[in-house]
């Protein structure tokens, strides 16, 4: 059996710490457009679905205009129709397309649909529940604190062949 001196234990405490610190401070490498947008779209359904305006909100940039001439706030108002009303919401994200424009900025087109319904799975969506669905076409801008928020969007309602 091996005896460890208090000054062996306390070389080899600092020796994890310091590897530890090591590890916790080395610089993380950014995702790339495609996957911080992705991130940042599937952040924002899951916002819907918990009903969090706020963070929901928070990935619509200040300066967002729609292609219906829609600011942030009167986005907001529309979100809130779809978001809270009803009691259960589920939103899908299907066919997104990320189309990275420049390191700071993406484009996006998503078929995003809304239900009201227990279903947990796509596929069992139509036959559960009620249903809305858009087709959206936006783009992305990484912002001066380093956040990923549409800055302008448009979309149109999807017939239910458009869905699958």
């Amino acid at each position: 059996m091996m005896t460890l001196s208090r000054g062996h234990v306390l070389g080899l405490v600092l020796a994890l710490l310091a590897a530890g610190a090591v590890l916790a401070l080395w610089p993380r490498e950014e995702p790339g457009v495609k996957e911080a947008i992705t991130r940042k779209v599937v952040q924002m359904t899951d916002a819907a679905e918990r009903k969090d305006m706020a963070e929901l909100m928070e990935g619509v940039s200040d300066t967002f205009q729609s292609g219906e001439g829609w600011n942030k706030q009167q986005v907001k108002g529309v979100l809130v129709g779809q978001v809270l009303r009803g009691s259960w919401v589920r939103v899908f994200v299907k066919d997104l397309n990320v189309t990275e424009v420049n390191p700071t900025r993406g484009d996006v087109q998503m078929k995003i649909i809304f239900g009201r319904s227990e279903a947990d799975q796509l596929e069992n969506l139509a036959r559960e529940s009620v249903l809305s669905a858009y087709l959206i076409e936006g783009t992305f801008e990484k912002q001066d604190d380093g956040e990923w928020r549409v800055i302008q969007a448009r979309h149109r309602s999807l017939s239910p062949t458009e869905l699958f």
